[in-house]
């Protein structure tokens, strides 16, 4: 007759064997980590890219570095962009939210920052066009303090769209 502690314990060491062999290693060899999962790939669309190109082609033209693109900036102008749009208003300003609000919440770090709007330019070029042409949104185009840039689109439902560049310079360079 087996002593009821026993069996309990040959049952516990089996189960323990049992899970070892199910996840493919020794019971005394530690789990482990799992690998980081890579974060997707940053892309932007069609008409972003265009338009970043658009811009840093005007910057060229004054002999200034082009812009990259920021991930986080990026979130920052697809946002608002998308709020916009779907609020069929343009606005630096929406919900009480300013420009430097959503670079904050999209945790960009920044010592200097800049938006650029607008609303219903059929084509990146167009609008890059157009902001060329206003005083306030050339300057920032052609900020030499800013390397960074947040480019995005977004159409209503009406089909127009809604152009937004958010211009930084990181803290710390």
């Amino acid at each position: 007759m087996i002593h009821k502690g026993h069996a309990m314990t040959r049952l516990i060491a089996v189960m323990m064997l049992v899970a070892a062999v199910a996840v493919g290693r020794p019971l005394d060899e530690p789990k482990k980590a799992d690998p980081p999962k890579e974060k997707a790939e940053f892309k932007l669309t069609e008409d972003e890219q265009a338009m970043l190109d658009a811009t840093n082609a005007e910057r060229k033209k004054e002999k200034l570095e082009p812009l990259t693109t920021d991930p986080k900036l990026t979130e920052a102008a697809r946002a608002h962009a998308a709020n916009m749009a779907k609020q069929s208003k343009l606005d630096h300003t929406l919900d009480d939210k300013t420009f430097e609000d959503r670079a904050k919440a999209a945790s960009y770090e920044y010592r200097a920052l800049g938006e650029n709007i607008a609303w219903n330019q059929p084509t990146p070029k167009d609008v890059v066009e157009s902001w060329m042409k206003s005083e306030g949104h050339r300057k920032n185009v052609l900020n030499a303090e800013y390397t960074q840039i947040g480019v995005a689109v977004a159409k209503n439902d009406k089909g127009e769209p809604y152009w937004v560049q958010v211009f930084g310079a990181p803290q710390g360079k």
